[in-house]
């Protein structure tokens, strides 16, 4: 049996909306997000094409994966979002958490959902990708290179949708609070 005391439920509910609130405050402050794609994917271009066009830094995902990593954590971004295989977000994920960020949402492929990897405060963004439907990855980088703003769902969902192998995961990285 798992031992709860009251302030450490409040406290615990408490911070749930901090974490996903930090991602859009460090943004509005000055602070950028990361694009990571997968070149050899359709889904991973798709990503970097959408995110490239709103403004975002789109890095590919290419070489040494840790080392690649090491480097983008180095400057301490405000969120880190990616199209990629499971593995290389599996990869990254490791290396983001040990310089302090969690994973906070996931989106797999056909599903377009917020998977049960989405922490609380982060199911928007599920429901932002569903709205979009095949145009959810462009519905991500929308978000991605601006926190907060929602407008990804409409401008994603005014082209026709593109289905996307069930193998490509979207995925968000964001600083522990």
């Amino acid at each position: 049996m798992i031992r709860a005391c009251r302030r450490g439920v409040l406290a615990g509910a408490l911070a749930v909306p901090t974490v996903a609130g930090l991602a859009h405050w460090r943004w509005r402050h000055g602070e950028a997000s990361v694009l990571l794609h997968d070149p050899a994917l359709t889904a991973g271009l798709r990503f970097a094409e959408a995110g490239a066009a709103r403004g975002g830094e789109v890095v590919a995902i290419e070489g040494d994966r840790i080392r690649l990593a090491r480097t983008v954590l180095e400057r301490k971004p405000a969120l880190i979002a990616g199209v990629s295989r499971h593995a290389d977000a599996l990869m990254i994920e490791e290396v983001a958490r040990e310089a302090g960020y969690v994973p906070v949402a996931a989106l797999h492929g056909r599903g377009r959902t917020c998977t049960d990897e989405c922490q609380p405060g982060w199911t928007a963004l599920g429901r932002l990708a569903q709205a979009a439907e095949g145009n959810w990855i462009e519905a991500l980088a929308d978000y991605a290179v601006r926190p907060g703003a929602l407008a990804g769902a409409t401008v994603a969902s005014a082209f026709p949708p593109r289905a996307d192998p069930g193998l490509v995961v979207g995925w968000v990285l964001a600083p522990r609070a």
